[in-house]
This record gives structure tokens, C-alpha cells and sequence, in this order.
């Protein structure tokens, strides 16, 4: 309960934040308004499960985020992910360090992106 309640407290400082910058300072951060809204209201898991999955692929952080629009759209899509439940569970195995083979993550909305940014990453 607590937790919700921190939750909610830092999402809404968060918010004020954001509506006091200006959009050529959102713009140096390279985010619309919109975008910044959205990425604040994502839940803490999103980011992380996101840079694990990318992990997966051999992809760093760095090059996930290196196109914003597609960080955004893979954030998005792990937001609105139709199979949490999978994924929880495929996050919480026992080995989480050992080697995946990629093609058997079917269950991720993110894994033709993925597929395809690591294609790129290895020429």
C-alpha cells in the first residue's frame, strides 16, 4: 500500500516537473511534451524489463536507445504487452544470466525489433 501510495506521489511531482519545462527544453532532451508525459506514467518494471529483454539480443542500453522513436514505440509496446504474465515468468527463471535462444520469445511484442536492431548492431 505504501508503495502505491510513494508511487503516486512521485508521479505527480513528476508531472509538475515536466509542465514546468519548455518545449525547446523538452526538445533538448530530445522528447515532445507528449512523449515525456507518457514515459513518467510508465511503471518502474517497463524500463527494466525492456533493458533485460534487449539484453537478451546482445543489445546494450545504448544502442536501444540510440533511435528515440523506437525506444518509445518498445516501451510502449512493453506497456501494453498482452501476455504479462509469461514474461513475469520467463523473468523470474532460475538462471536469469544463462543464454536464450531469442527465437523462442514469442510472447514479446518486442522481439521482431529487437531481431531487427541487433542485425543491424552485428552488420
Amino acid at each position: 500500500m505504501m508503495e502505491r501510495f510513494l508511487r503516486m506521489f512521485r508521479l505527480s511531482r513528476d508531472l509538475h516537473e515536466i509542465n514546468a519545462l519548455s518545449d525547446a527544453e523538452l526538445a533538448d532532451m530530445g522528447v515532445t511534451r507528449t512523449e515525456a508525459l507518457q514515459l513518467v506514467a510508465l511503471p518502474d518494471e517497463v524500463p527494466a524489463r525492456v533493458a533485460e529483454m534487449a539484453r537478451l539480443f546482445g543489445l546494450s542500453m545504448a544502442e536501444l536507445m540510440a533511435d528515440r522513436r523506437v525506444w518509445h514505440e518498445v516501451l510502449g509496446r512493453c506497456n501494453g504487452c498482452t501476455d504479462p504474465g509469461t514474461c513475469h515468468r520467463f523473468m523470474a527463471r532460475e538462471e536469469p544470466g544463462a543464454s536464450v535462444d531469442t527465437a523462442t520469445l514469442t510472447f514479446c511484442p518486442n522481439r521482431a525489433t529487437f531481431d531487427e536492431l541487433a542485425q543491424g548492431v552485428r552488420g
